[in-house]
């Protein structure tokens, strides 16, 4: 039993891990952006350029980069977007899975495979800029790292929300000299956003449905270890909920642990979205569109009473976009718009 609930604990882990992971001056001559989410790119490629990192700080890049190491999925699946694949030295290994990133065949062409504990192997691909999340250097020391190396290192927080997500866009498309490419992904977002929002204008406030994102491991037995994460204001789930015309219900802190009560007895949600995926032993992950956990949830009699198990309104999101926080996310919100409301969405 104890070697069990060992392993329920280390899969817990895993997978909230895998969330986070998959969540994370002007100079004369010089073209700058900032992270203001109201930002477009610039509308030349004139070098140097000067950005501005997750801190504030200004970083300058004297010379158009060639040899990009990118360590975190959402800037990944932005940069394979807007520049050459061939500009691009090395990955983070997360974005080699088509289940979780969206860019999966793209990252394929890049050789290098790159991580944040091991600065060695970054210093090794000798890149000219490198590309890495808040989360994956909390200290500093791997900036500093890099930099005494004589590497450029932009560090960015990862989003949370669409305005988030575009300013994003603008600061690497400048920082790559992908101005225009940078243009089309931002637009790109617009177009998805508004051609939802058209098709809900007429949707009252009264009439919105509520939602929350429910993440539960059940073991073979169909027994519940518990929510593993609350995903409330200010994290990608709400930003994807309110763009698709839904209200969260979720108002506990980000990634803190739920209780099944809380959920039934008071937040009662018209609609669940539960993950996609699941894991096998290698904690690989394995696309099942939600089976395994809408058949658990249906089986469990606490849960039973829930309006959205009763209305049979339990639905897992294509992971590779739910778990974006790139330009990718736009996609489902349109997945949930049409699960929520199938017949505006038609």
């Amino acid at each position: 039993m104890k070697k069990f609930r060992k392993l329920q604990l280390v899969v817990l882990a895993v997978l909230l891990g895998v969330s986070l992971l998959l969540l994370t001056a002007c100079q004369p001559g010089t073209t700058t952006t900032t992270a203001d989410p109201g930002v477009t790119s610039a509308a030349s490629d004139t070098w140097p350029v000067t950005v501005t990192n997750a801190a504030g700080e200004s970083i300058v890049i004297e010379k158009k980069p060639e040899a990009i190491a990118v360590t975190n999925v959402w800037a990944a699946e932005m940069l394979l977007d807007m520049i050459d694949v061939s500009r691009i030295k090395a990955l983070s290994t997360w974005g080699d899975d088509p289940v979780l990133s969206a860019t999966a065949e793209k990252a394929a062409a890049v050789a290098e495979r790159v991580n944040t504990l091991d600065a060695e192997g970054i210093v090794a691909v000798k890149p000219d800029l490198v590309i890495i999340d808040t989360f994956s250097d909390t200290d500093g020391s791997l900036t500093r790292t890099l930099n005494d190396a004589g590497i450029v290192v932009l560090q960015l927080a990862s989003p949370t929300n669409f305005a988030e997500i575009k300013a994003a866009i603008a600061t690497l498309a400048n920082a790559t000299g992908a101005a225009a490419a940078g243009d089309a992904l931002i637009s790109t977002i617009d177009e998805t956003l508004d051609g939802v929002q058209a098709k809900l204008s007429g949707l009252d406030d009264n009439q919105k449905l509520n939602v929350m994102y429910y993440e539960d491991y059940y073991d073979a037995s169909g027994s519940s270890a518990g929510m593993l994460a609350a995903y409330g204001s200010g994290s990608p789930f709400e930003a994807i909920a309110a763009a698709a015309g839904l209200v969260n219900v979720c108002n506990a802190p980000n990634y803190s642990a739920v209780s099944k009560e809380k959920v039934v007895g008071e937040w009662k949600p018209d609609i669940l979205i539960v993950p996609a995926i699941t894991y096998n032993a290698d904690f690989k992950a394995i696309d099942d569109s939600g089976a395994s956990i809408i058949a658990a949830i249906k089986a469990d009699p606490l849960m039973t009473t829930l309006p959205a198990v009763q209305n049979d309104h339990v639905f897992a999101l294509t992971e590779r976009y739910r778990g974006s926080t790139s330009h990718y996310m736009a996609q489902a919100v349109v997945e949930l718009a049409e699960k929520a409301y199938p017949d505006l969405m038609s």
